[in-house]
């Protein structure tokens, strides 16, 4: 899969699909799918084409909600058999491009044969352009068009808004199941203040490689932990929160892996949630803290094995003395 910037190349003979497409989730794929099967059929090239930055974040430049910021988005998007990825810089001047000089600017860029698009789909200076603008467009140019309409899981349209609604409830579960995947969390593992260690749980503490990533709602979730240069993937739990305990006052991102004894500071790893197991608390002792902890640990494991995840020989550290 190519990675084009505008003004770099032009593409001639292509099916493509176009949008902010933030976090890839199952009606994007729905989306691709499509393409990917007229690609066969019209023996031409795919591609998605998409803006950086995404016009939401261009005009709210505060916003730290993406579901998945750009280089995640291309390594979520190198799974399926797309060709190329075409990126608009969006700018003061993109946008303000009147709907019809989008269109236009589009097809001499990309010359495309078909494209495959979501009905909610706007465009153009101040979102005037829609499917039914794009549809007459495309009848004139003599280029095919194929509308996919809303994809609904679970009774829920699956939209992006939805995704970050849930996740910002700590409702793991349903975002997962609208993304069509774990959502995760990546960044480097920095020294901490040891606390961890010291109770008996150590810690990895993150710090976030996309400052503008949205963090789930603060809490403790049973997850998956990916180590950069490791093929395998651990199981831990992680808190999101202030450590009320300890009276710190500033949010972070701690996960204990279990059954682990390496050291990985200055190593990237991945968290993968999978379920909220309560919200964060603030204890009367660091013993309460430990027998909770202690608890949270065995709620995972109940956890992992619902999801065919735990190994039944893999045996538990005992809870410290």
């Amino acid at each position: 899969m190519k990675i084009i910037k505008e003004k770099e190349e032009s593409i001639k003979n292509s099916v493509i699909t176009i949008g902010s497409f933030d976090g890839v989730h199952f009606a994007h794929q729905v989306i691709i799918e499509k393409l990917i099967i007229s690609k066969k059929e019209l023996k031409t090239l795919s591609g998605l084409v998409t803006f950086e930055p995404l016009p939401y974040v261009y005009f709210h430049p505060d916003f730290n909600f993406l579901l998945t910021p750009f280089e995640e988005k291309v390594k979520v998007l190198k799974n399926f058999d797309i060709d190329f990825i075409f990126v608009y810089n969006f700018d003061a001047t993109f946008a303000n491009l009147e709907p019809l000089e989008f269109l236009n600017k589009l097809k001499e860029d990309l010359s495309f044969k078909k494209i495959v698009i979501g009905s909610d789909f706007r465009f153009g200076r101040e979102r005037k352009g829609d499917v039914k603008l794009l549809k007459n467009f495309c009848e004139k140019e003599g280029i095919l068009i194929e509308v996919v309409f809303p994809i609904k899981k679970t009774g829920i349209e699956v939209k992006s808004t939805t995704i970050r609604e849930k996740l910002i409830l700590g409702n793991i579960r349903i975002a997962n199941l609208l993304l069509g995947r774990e959502y995760s969390l990546r960044g480097k593992v920095i020294q901490g203040k040891g606390r961890g260690s010291l109770i008996g749980y150590p810690t990895a503490n993150l710090e976030l490689l996309e400052k503008n990533k949205l963090i789930p709602q603060d809490g403790v979730y049973a997850c998956k932990v990916a180590i950069e240069g490791e093929d395998r993937v651990y199981l831990g739990i992680v808190n999101i929160g202030e450590r009320p305990t300890f009276g710190e006052g500033e949010k972070s991102i701690e996960v204990h892996i279990l059954n682990f004894k390496k050291n990985i500071l200055n190593k990237e790893i991945e968290i993968f949630f999978i379920q909220k197991i309560r919200p964060e608390l603030r204890f009367e002792n660091v013993e309460k803290l430990k027998e909770r902890i202690r608890e949270d640990i065995e709620e995972s494991i109940k956890i992992f094995k619902r999801e065919r995840l735990w190994e039944e020989d893999v045996k538990f550290v005992e809870k410290p003395q």
